[in-house]
This record gives C-alpha cells, sequence and structure tokens, in this order.
C-alpha cells in the first residue's frame, strides 16, 4: 500500500505503496507471464495521525493489486491506471486514486475544532525511468477532482468545525530508489530519496488553519504557501518465501520544511517536523 521509505501520500504515502519499488515476486525464469497477475495480502503499518503529528497511530491495512500485462493495474494504494507509453525504460501512465481525509477522533487532543477533512478522489499522470533491475525514478503528479462530503463547512451547534470539504489541491512527488537482489533473486532490496511539492491549495488543507478553525480550535490562524514540503528517505526488504508467498518489511524518514514546517499544527505541542512511517506486510502472488 522495508529499510526506510509516499505517497501514497501519504497523503497522507499507503503502506503497501512505499513496498512498491522492491516487489518482483514471479521469478525471472518464468517462460510466459501470465496476462493477470494478483497480489492478496495485509500489511500492519505505524504512521503519524495526521500530517505533522508527533504521535503514531497502527493501522491493519488489506493489499489488494491487479495487473493485466504490463497494461492496466489497480490497488488500493495506487488506485486504478493505465499504462499508456512503455518504451527504453520509460513508463509513462495515468490514474485516478482516492485521497483520505483526515478524522478529529484520531488525535482529539490536537485536533478539535479542526473538524474532519472528508476524503477526495484524485486524477494524476507518472513518468517512471528503470535501470534495469537496479535503479527507478518516478515523478507524479495529480490533483484532487472531487471530494466526498456534503458541504464545505459545518459547524456543530456547540460551534465546533466537524467537517470540511476534501482536498482539493495539487501534489507531486519525486523518488529515486537504488535496487538490489541477493540470493538467487529471492531478496529485494529498495532505498533512495523522496521529495514532495504542494500548490497552495493542498498545503491550506494539509497544514492551513482557517478563520473558522481557529475560532474554533484555539489555534492562531496560519495560511500555508506552495513549495516543496516534504522530504525524506525511504526503502523496503522484500522476501519471497515460496514461488508465490512474499514478505515485505517498509519504513521511512520525512522531514516538514519551507513553510509547511512553520504551521501550528506543526510547531505546536501535538507536532514534529520528523515524520515516521514503518510496517509489515505478507502477500500471496498468482496468475490467472
Amino acid at each position: 500500500m522495508a529499510g526506510f521509505a509516499i505517497v501514497f501520500p501519504m497523503s497522507a504515502a499507503s503502506a503497501a505503496e512505499l513496498a512498491r519499488p522492491a516487489a518482483q515476486a514471479i521469478p525471472d525464469t518464468a517462460l510466459k507471464k501470465p496476462d493477470w497477475t494478483v497480489e492478496l495480502g495485509a500489511f500492519g503499518l505505524f504512521s503519524p495521525k495526521f500530517f505533522g503529528a508527533k504521535d503514531s497511530k497502527f493501522s491493519a491495512l488489506p493489499y489488494v493489486s491487479i495487473k493485466y500485462r504490463d497494461i492496466a493495474f489497480a490497488s488500493l494504494d495506487k488506485g486504478i491506471g493505465v499504462n499508456l507509453f512503455s518504451a527504453n525504460g520509460f513508463t509513462v501512465g495515468a490514474f485516478v486514486n482516492l485521497r483520505p481525509g483526515r478524522e478529529v477522533k484520531e488525535s482529539r487532543r490536537y485536533l478539535t475544532g479542526l473538524g474532519d477533512i472528508d476524503p477526495a478522489l484524485a486524477a494524476g499522470a507518472f513518468v517512471k525511468y528503470d535501470y534495469g533491475r537496479f535503479f527507478s525514478t518516478q515523478i507524479t503528479l495529480s490533483k484532487g477532482i472531487v471530494s466526498f462530503g456534503d458541504s464545505k463547512n459545518k459547524i456543530n451547534a456547540l460551534g465546533l468545525l466537524e467537517k470540511t470539504e476534501g482536498n482539493l489541491g495539487t501534489r507531486i512527488d519525486w523518488s529515486a530508489d537504488a535496487r538490489l537482489p541477493l540470493f538467487d533473486n529471492r531478496l529485494h532490496l529498495s532505498v533512495g530519496p523522496r521529495v514532495s511539492f504542494f500548490d497552495k491549495e493542498y498545503a491550506e488543507s494539509a497544514y492551513g488553519i482557517t478563520a473558522n478553525q481557529a475560532l474554533a480550535s484555539g489555534y492562531r490562524p496560519y495560511k500555508a504557501k506552495a513549495g516543496v514540503a516534504e522530504v525524506g528517505v525511504g526503502g523496503s526488504a522484500r522476501y519471497r518465501i515460496t514461488e508465490n508467498l512474499s514478505a515485505t518489511a517498509f519504513g521511512s524518514y520525512t522531514r516538514i520544511v519551507s513553510d509547511a514546517a512553520k504551521s501550528p499544527l506543526v510547531t505546536g505541542p501535538g507536532g514534529s517536523k520528523d515524520q515516521f512511517k514503518a510496517g509489515l506486510g505478507l502477500t500471496y502472488q498468482f496468475g490467472l
């Protein structure tokens, strides 16, 4: 949806997505690849409770991935997409996926009055370059297109903000991974840098405090600007236990920088510029 590694974020980045660069469970010796490849499993993930949080939460997440040749893919972490062009190591594609929201109940002590952020549907495109099995780099652009909510601002009888629309902003993510196959291709290691750029709308949703939120929460108002918001490093370690069964460990360290690092959500008692994710998963892959 690992060494040290999203996202999708993640957005908030999902767990299995961090393991993606090292995922090669079908042996290279296979004479013919199946048209359809299905991978099912589950992951346990420790991640920040919200953008900029110092406290972590544990999530048990299912993992489902379906691929049709090298043409189309669908998974819980990457969304639904197609590879539009592929040649000489380059792949260009497009996708739609779900941006998770933010719930006050995840951290009532620090989020009360800020309101829940609804999930949103995003659309995007990516360009990826693979240098054999040993290196890859990718840049992804995504834009929120619709929010799954009933109102932009919903305030309850106590004057507390209950809900705001989902994040409809734009983010650009760049990553690079050095990859190393070991033990007769059973173990795949992957590690590399990550950088995320947020436009003003995305930064405002993740790190901003509106006037209504300030009145309801006690935080000072804050307008986050566009720019590089997060830099870090991450990776994964994937071990093929059998021909079909694989175990994956993954993790990441992200540093919140620039204007995002000045947000009251980050500088306040519930926040931290240093963000960590780590997890472990087990998946079963088969062809059709």
